[in-house]
């Protein structure tokens, strides 16, 4: 069949031929994926003017069709279906009028049902080979058809009315001024398209005959443009077609008016519900501020551990789907994890405890200091000696939490495992490398000797975290084997576990190689190299694989084994969700309220990666910790936004990094180490085919990141 065309006029100036092929394009999928209809548009901008005079230099979103008789008809933006679409056809006749050719996709579900959310194409295809943008026209809980179209008679608007979303490809130079050959779309584009959208986009039957109402307890301290993690409940819940209800104490940022929008209704909650645990009052506390709010209530969820097992006795109470309480209670609570891991451990809250027990029971050195309910890495410390107990329990009790657990120190390379569960079926699982930090070796900067830095600055922040991790397969296996195992014990048959582990007596460790750079996991004495180190981990890595207690020498007899440090039955924290989507397609927050909503098809499509389960690129969460001299200045950031200087300063290294955040604002006080917080100011997630490529970048960036405190 011929090509249908249309010519289009935008303000008034450069008119822009828009062509489609006139016969079908189907997208079959494979099992339960979505089957869709794709058009592909080709743009092509013309240099002759309509010749029609009362096409006058109007608004920049002015658009004509030239009709059968050449003449000019306006075009309004509800006929494309939605604001979005209509955005989006404007993006492509700018894109075309400065670059003379462009293409763009389309795509319709061929499947008669619901979106599974609004945003599902952004979401897939953002980050997919040769996309310069891509847009999502539907609404949340909107309803498709499924029929496909006729493409020798359905019109350029009617295309657009049926599509969920659109995807303007990068423009590829032709090397002439004029354009004769018609461009094609780039089969690695194909490629990509095919294994990120294989997945049910689209659920069968009507939309819920309600929009559905969850409360969450608790939000992130940091605000939505800070890092903190509501925004991404907010991007998800508006995606989805939920309606928020959130309990908090008065007084935070949610308050502010640019927040309003985001959610139903504000519950105030009592300041003191704020303890570490809460008080044993609270679930009952909390079902009477759910009951007095007088709307029906289809979920109740908390992303904070201090109140997981709180809102799950308040969730029983109130009939809402929930895990049972005394789970979260373990699994959250480091010291009981451990006993319930069989390992030697200890509990107390001062010094004279902790030395008491270290002396009656012989433990050998490293051991490992935590609070028992703690997060962000807060408080943790390495001690090599008895001399290090007390520095370390004097920092605990700088932080919220006081109680105590200590045990001896897993050498072992430590891991990120992210299991997705569903009636006790593994819907997902994902295994990343955390390298090595500046409290593995007892250095604050990787180089000095533990007994020459104080505690704090012995500190356990991220450095890098890898996805995926290139532990050996069986390795590999053996986590996430043992990892569920422990997590179905534990009582847990749904949810998302963020699940912190070690490999102890792993066949592998941190070593640099022979010719340089970060180092990387290698086989146990496979040597290394030489090279200057490139960053605080590199030190790190080094002088913590070089120590090894006697113990543990001979334990490498043994097979490895998991040595799980803590079990957060939640996403991962940080911005660490965020480059699970482009690795993996995946937003833990989407499937984190479907599952609290027991909304068991959405939960079961959202957590289906793309095509094949494994990850599409290297990607490294490369973190920047604040770190002044606390002597010198009083620890007030004084930078603008610190990822847009270094990327518009390096545009080499911004072409590998997809996500970025500036965590700090100019006049922002910042906390010092030694306070016991620990505090990030920027984050970039780095990607390339090559980890060894991805790890150098990443090393690059944290290298050129410029900032101040004064």
């Amino acid at each position: 069949m011929a090509d249908k065309e249309i010519t289009i006029v935008r303000a008034g100036r450069v008119a822009v031929s828009c062509s489609w092929t006139a016969s079908q394009n189907i997208k079959s999928g494979s099992c339960d994926n979505t089957v869709s209809q794709v058009v592909d548009l080709f743009f092509t901008a013309k240099y002759s003017s309509p010749g029609h005079g009362n096409l006058q230099v109007q608004a920049d979103d002015a658009v004509w069709f030239m009709d059968s008789n050449g003449e000019p008809q306006p075009v309004k933006g509800e006929a494309f279906g939605s604001q979005e679409a209509f955005q989006f056809l404007l993006t492509c006749l700018r894109a075309t009028e400065s670059t003379k050719n462009r293409i763009a996709r389309l795509i319709i579900p061929l499947q008669k049902g619901t979106i599974v959310r609004s945003d599902i194409v952004s979401l897939r295809l953002k980050d997919a080979f040769a996309v310069d943008e891509v847009v999502s026209f539907s609404t949340p809980l909107q309803s498709f058809a499924g029929a496909p179209l006729r493409m020798d008679a359905a019109s350029l608007l009617e295309l657009f009315r049926a599509s969920a979303g659109g995807i303007l490809l990068q423009h590829v130079a032709t090397g002439g001024e004029l354009v004769t050959a018609k461009p094609s779309v780039p089969p690695a584009f194909e490629a990509d398209f095919e294994e990120k959208m294989s997945l049910p986009w689209i659920t069968p039957g009507p939309p819920a005959a309600a929009r559905q109402r969850l409360v969450v307890v608790g939000c992130s301290a940091r605000e939505p443009s800070s890092g903190g993690w509501m925004a991404y409940v907010f991007g998800a819940a508006r995606a989805l077609g939920i309606d928020l209800v959130l309990v908090e104490k008065p007084g935070g940022w949610f308050e502010r008016p640019e927040f309003a929008s985001s959610y139903e209704a504000l519950l105030p909650a009592d300041p003191s519900w704020w303890s570490n645990p809460p008080g044993d009052d609270v679930a009952d506390r909390l079902v009477g501020l759910v009951r007095a709010y007088g709307r029906r209530v289809d979920g109740i969820v908390a992303f904070l551990e201090p109140f997981l097992a709180t809102v799950s006795r308040a969730a029983r109470e109130l009939g809402l789907p929930c895990q049972p309480a005394e789970s979260y209670a373990v699994a959250t609570d480091k010291y009981r994890l451990g006993v319930s891991e069989g390992r030697q451990a200890f509990c107390g809250s001062t010094a004279e405890e902790a030395l008491a027990f270290a002396r009656d029971r012989n433990l050998a050195y490293p051991l490992i200091l935590k609070p028992r309910l703690g997060l962000n890495s807060e408080g943790v410390v390495r001690v090599d000696d008895v001399t290090g107990i007390r520095p370390a329990v004097e920092l605990i009790q700088k932080t919220f939490f006081k109680s105590f657990t200590m045990e001896r120190y897993c050498e072992g390379p430590e891991v990120d495992v992210n299991v997705v569960l569903l009636d006790g079926e593994i819907l997902f699982c994902e295994i990343a490398d955390d390298f090595p930090k500046p409290g593995d070796c007892g250095g604050g900067d990787g180089v000095t000797n533990s007994k020459g830095t104080s505690a704090a600055q012995r500190n356990f922040l991220e450095t890098y975290i890898v996805y995926p991790s290139a532990l050996p397969s069986a390795e590999l296996t053996m986590l996430r084997d043992s990892i569920s195992a422990t997590i179905r014990r534990l009582g847990f048959s749904s949810g998302i576990m963020h699940v912190e582990a070690r490999v102890d007596r792993s066949s592998v460790e941190y070593r640099r190689p022979a010719r340089g750079g970060i180092p990387d996991l290698a086989p146990r004495g496979s040597g290394g190299g030489g090279g200057k180190a490139e960053a605080e981990a590199e030190a790190a890595v080094a002088s913590a694989s070089a120590s090894a207690s006697e113990q543990q020498q001979q334990q490498q007899q043994q097979p490895p084994a998991p040595w799980v440090l803590e079990i957060n039955p939640r996403p991962p924290g940080l911005t660490a969700s965020r480059i699970i989507e482009s690795v993996y397609g995946i937003d833990y927050f989407g499937v984190a309220l479907a599952l609290a909503l027991d909304d068991k098809p959405r939960a079961r499509a959202l957590a289906r990666p793309f095509r094949g389960g494994g990850a599409q690129h290297t990607g490294v969460m490369a973190l920047v910790r604040a770190d002044y001299d606390e002597d010198a200045c009083e620890g007030v950031f004084d930078s603008d936004d610190i990822c847009e200087e270094l990327l518009a300063r390096r545009p080499d290294l911004a072409r590998h990094v997809n996500r970025y955040g500036c965590l700090a604002k100019r006049g922002q006080k910042i906390p010092h180490p030694s306070s016991g917080a620990n505090t990030f100011i920027a984050y970039f997630n780095v990607f390339s085919k090559s980890r060894r490529e991805a790890l150098e970048i990443a090393a690059e960036v944290k290298k050129e990141v410029r900032y101040s405190f004064r």
